[in-house]
């Protein structure tokens, strides 16, 4: 695994019940699934965005370390992968205000369309997810990202990216 992040380990778990232990459980291997699950895209979509390795991994870090230590919180949203995906812009963008790109041309995306939009030709056109697992890993629907893509190749017709949608 990219990033260990055990469940924590907890000095009064002999005072719960049975049934708030087996919670707490399936709520650690369901944090442990979705870093697993995540980790690798995070930080490529951190490797498109940012100049320097270092920085990289630790904005990953920090973001799933951040979304452990609010994990019930997040998954009582109506969509825990956005919590933690807005997370991950929020930092990445902090740190590509500070520093250069090592893509200006990713930056120009980010400068001309919103977030989302920029997001969606990212993880499609330079990473090459296909609709539905940009949309998994950015906690959106798939028509949203195809809608994005649509207005992206209208605006810049020399894009290419995967349209398959996974069935």
């Amino acid at each position: 695994m990219l990033f260990p992040y055990g469940p924590p380990v907890s000095r009064s778990a002999s005072r719960h019940s049975p049934s708030t232990q087996s919670s707490a459980a399936a709520s650690d291997l369901g944090y442990a699934a979705f870093v697993e699950r995540n980790s690798p895209r995070y930080l490529r979509y951190a490797t498109i965005r940012l100049p320097v390795d270092e920085k990289r991994a630790v904005v990953v870090t920090a973001v799933l370390s951040a979304a452990r230590e609010r994990w019930g919180f997040i998954l009582s949203q109506p969509s825990p992968a956005a919590e933690v995906w807005q997370d991950l812009r929020r930092r990445v963008t902090e740190l590509v205000e500070r520093t250069a790109s090592p893509a200006p041309e990713v930056s120009a995306l980010y400068e001309r369309f919103g977030d989302g939009l920029a997001d969606s030709v990212v993880l499609c056109c330079r990473l090459g997810l296909d609709v539905d697992e940009a949309a998994d890993l950015m906690g959106a629907d798939p028509p949203t990202v195809t809608a994005s893509l649509a207005v992206a190749q209208r605006a810049l017709p020399n894009l290419t990216f995967r349209r398959h949608l996974s069935r």
